[in-house]
């Protein structure tokens, strides 16, 4: 796809991928990181030229959708030749080559292959929402057995969990003036109330369950300066149904959670997340939510 103007061309979002271990020192004194989610900003033509799609020979400015750390961050863009990225894709068709190649390395034999795929899955966090905890660009291995074995049954709250977007949540993005989001895209969110506790949401957004706030610090993200979540805010107090559970971002200022579109089915949970894989500083267990009493540390966020 490397020349397919369609889907490599300024403003798309591509991959280098290494053919040979050799490589990887030459790329990462270009900035050019196997394995990072680049954007393309500019392409130039053999001539120098400034060009809106890829053709034989140009040159890509590059610089990664998510924040790297430190010792990866240089200045950006870098500006890279085709000749130096030995092999580049698409976000996805690597995600798709990421998740197949986890689940055929660890087993051999077709057959075993796909009965791991029903059981495990890669996830990307793409939005604030669950920060800083799960930050943007974050890769979580994702069990999809238990849910489906127990219906839920052994979901409690503080667990993070993957799930569906439901019909009242794509309600919410349609009248926002966004698209419908296709069914297989997941949210993740983390437990606040299980079926049979009393939620009450006030129109700040803040959250009590059973007549205490709800358990957690979820103020340690940047803040949203025009505090556009409160006015998707449904104040409101009920019983959480049975089979239902109350979800809540990790972030409280930028996430569309149950306090805008209510309680969410167990049957739409696909997932809980076992291990974050990347960036390999954060690589391992998934983060508890911080105490009510950790300070607070808040930043003006620049994303709206």
């Amino acid at each position: 796809e490397r020349h397919d103007t369609e889907k490599v061309r300024v403003g798309k979002i591509i991959v280098p991928v290494l053919k040979t271990i050799s490589e990887r020192e030459r790329m990462f004194s270009l900035g050019c990181y196997p394995g990072v989610e680049f954007r393309i900003m500019r392409i130039f033509d053999e001539e120098g030229n400034e060009i809106f799609g890829s053709q034989p020979g140009a040159d890509y400015e590059i610089r990664p959708i998510y924040p790297l750390v430190q010792q990866l961050e240089r200045e950006w863009p870098v500006r890279v030749t085709e000749a130096e990225i030995p092999t580049m894709l698409t976000q996805t068709m690597y995600n798709f080559v990421s998740a197949v190649g986890s689940l055929f390395t660890a087993v051999a034999g077709l057959g075993t292959a796909f009965a791991i795929s029903l059981a495990i899955s890669l996830y990307f966090i793409p939005s604030k929402s669950m920060e800083p905890n799960l930050k943007v660009g974050d890769v979580l291995l994702v069990e999809k057995v238990s849910s489906k074995l127990t219906n839920g049954s052994l979901l409690k709250s503080g667990d993070v969990v993957l799930f569906r977007p439901p019909s009242r949540l794509q309600d919410v993005i349609v009248a926002s003036g966004a698209k419908r989001i296709d069914d297989r895209d997941l949210f993740v969110k983390r437990i606040a109330a299980e079926s049979g506790d009393v939620t009450k949401v006030d129109t700040t957004g803040s959250v009590f369950i059973n007549g205490a706030k709800a358990e957690g610090n979820r103020g340690l993200c940047d803040t949203e300066p025009l505090r556009l979540i409160e006015k998707y805010i449904d104040p409101r107090e009920e019983k959480v149904p049975a089979g239902d559970i109350f979800v809540m971002g990790d972030c409280s200022d930028v996430s569309v959670d149950s306090r805008v579109w209510g309680t969410l089915s167990k049957k739409e949970v696909i997932g809980r997340p076992l291990l974050r894989l990347w960036p390999p500083a954060s690589f391992g267990a998934i983060p508890d939510l911080p105490s009510s009493n950790e300070k607070e540390g808040k930043e003006v966020s620049q994303a709206f």
